[in-house]
């Protein structure tokens, strides 16, 4: 088992080390095609080494193709093209640079012309080689006129505008299904390009029921654990969110699976505005709450973040969750008790930031100038902290905060009266600290819930 989980490493890497002959053997041919002029005669030599160098390593790239060509349900017509034309190159490799071995000139010279026709053709057997490659990866009209010509729905500019399949389930299939469920490569027989490869599935049956996320084979797949071998998609490709998934099991049970449907139309369509205006980009849409109130999302998250950042955080201990995408909301918590948390790695995302926890860390109000940078936060929890009074003039600045945790810390009715201040702020947990009782159930102040027990 180990065996074949290291084999099948080695051929996820073909799409990487596939580049190296092309660039060798292209440099080649450049090379020679500069050796006309005498000003880069010198570069002569090196071309018999350089198409040594590009057969070498097109003979690793073949043998690591053949291993990912074990893997995965490849249109076999497009899957022998590439292996036969790829081999073929290294072949042709190792057979031109023996045309410039001194043991091979000495019985059969060649015109320098006519070798470089020759490596003009093998370019020409290169690039259809890497052409089929590119087939079996993004599908076979992925170059074609008609994908080229093709026009694209213009993405809606309002919710009553959408369409559910086409705006809102499709550029998610796109996004997380078809690169193994395409032309070229349809893993189980099955493609994922239109509505129709959906009713139609592949060897398991129809791959959605309509009316039905649970007799649907591929909301079951998607929901399964990731270690699950029937899970999708597979090879370590990013999953669907919770979100996503959602929106799947929505579109099935109360959308019906219908093609055409406006996303107005589904019953029950604002439990899902807050995904659909995500997947949308439409910034400021309103959210349906659990109490009919309703929120608006908060259009000054930026859209995007610096992944680098966010990697430096995840490595200095902290746990990062994506909430949203677009914006990109995250929460954010530092769940190592026995180390301090590093805060200046969170100041590149901090305006991405709309939960944080903090708890029992044995922080200090030190924390507070980085906390101010958090102008997104909606919920902090800081329980459990050496937070003193003085603390809450770094939060007056959080025009979003909703929900503040300073539970078990030095606190004051000096700090609730500063926090008071705070418009946003809707619940503030004050459970054993030196607030005096009478502060519990004051309604004063935009109705700010003091909760002390």
């Amino acid at each position: 088992m180990i065996l074949l989980d290291i084999f099948s490493y080695l051929g996820r890497i073909h799409p990487l080390v596939v580049h190296l002959p092309i660039g060798f053997l292209v440099l080649a041919a450049i090379f020679d095609i500069l050796t006309y002029k005498s000003k880069y005669a010198f570069l002569k030599p090196a071309v018999p080494l350089i198409l040594l160098l590009g057969g070498i390593s097109a003979t690793i790239a073949c043998v690591m193709g053949w291993l990912l060509s074990q893997t995965g349900d490849y249109d076999y017509l497009i899957l022998r093209n590439h292996k036969y034309t790829g081999i073929s190159v290294a072949v042709v490799s190792f057979i031109f640079y023996g045309l410039k071995s001194l043991f091979v000139q000495r019985i059969f010279q060649i015109s320098d012309k006519a070798f470089s026709g020759l490596l003009l053709a093998q370019m020409c057997l290169l690039s259809y080689s890497g052409h089929q490659g590119g087939n079996l990866t993004h599908g076979e009209d992925y170059l074609s006129l008609d994908n080229l010509t093709a026009s694209k729905r213009e993405k809606p500019s309002s919710l009553k505008e959408t369409k559910v399949f086409e705006d809102l389930v499709l550029p998610v299939v796109e996004n997380k299904c078809q690169q193994c469920h395409q032309n070229g490569k349809k893993k189980g027989d099955l493609l994922l390009l239109t509505y129709q490869d959906l009713l139609k599935g592949g060897k398991n049956g129809p791959a959605i029921i309509l009316g039905s996320s649970a007799k649907s084979e591929l909301f079951r797949r998607v929901t399964l654990p990731s270690e699950h071998k029937e899970f999708m998609p597979t090879d370590g490709k990013p999953a669907l969110t919770p979100e996503e998934i959602a929106l799947l099991k929505w579109w099935l049970d109360e959308g019906k699976g219908a093609e055409n449907i406006g996303f107005t139309t589904v019953p029950n369509h604002e439990k899902m505005t807050s995904t659909a205006s995500g997947i949308l980009g439409i910034a400021g849409a309103i959210l349906p709450q659990e109490n009919k109130q309703i929120q608006v999302i908060n259009p000054d998250i930026p859209k995007k973040v610096d992944e680098k950042a966010i990697q430096n955080a995840i490595d200095g201990g902290f746990n990062i969750r994506f909430m949203n995408h677009n914006p990109v909301m995250l929460d954010v918590s530092f769940i190592n008790k026995k180390a301090a948390p590093n805060l200046a790695l969170l100041v590149p995302i901090a305006k991405n930031i709309v939960w944080l926890n903090l708890n029992q860390l044995n922080l200090s109000n030190k924390i507070g100038s980085s906390i101010a940078l958090m102008l997104n936060l909606e919920k902090l929890r800081l329980e459990k902290n050496n937070i003193t009074d003085g603390f809450a003039q770094n939060l007056l600045g959080l025009k979003h905060l909703n929900a503040l945790n300073l539970n078990e810390t030095q606190i004051s009715n000096v700090t609730v009266n500063e926090l008071k201040k705070l418009k946003s702020l809707n619940h503030l947990y004050v459970w054993n600290t030196k607030v005096l009782e009478i502060l519990d159930n004051d309604t004063s102040a935009h109705a700010l819930k003091i909760i002390s027990k």
